[in-house]
């Protein structure tokens, strides 16, 4: 994981199927990051300061991995929470 400063600020690019309607700017701060590698498997939980359904929000997605140096995407629905979202790659 690359070094990433918290308050980490995400600009959402708004796509969202759940008609999210709170704020286009959301403040990422902790990402935490659990491999098994026995598995290739990677879980990455977010936490931010909004509802759980930004989730599919392309800009969110995008901006996570940047801060990570690799490429992850949102986990199912049913794993997402207000004020935590959960990704994989």
């Amino acid at each position: 994981m690359q070094n990433i400063t918290f308050p980490l600020t995400v600009q959402l690019a708004g796509d969202s199927i759940w008609g999210y309607t709170g704020p286009q700017t959301v403040t990422v701060t902790d990402i935490s990051v659990y491999t098994d590698e026995d598995n290739g498997y990677t879980s990455i939980e977010v936490e931010h300061n909004t509802t759980w359904d930004i989730y599919t929000d392309t800009g969110f997605e995008s901006a996570i991995s940047r801060a990570l140096g690799y490429d992850v995407q949102f986990t199912e629905q049913g794993m997402q929470a207000d004020g935590t979202a959960s990704l994989e790659c």
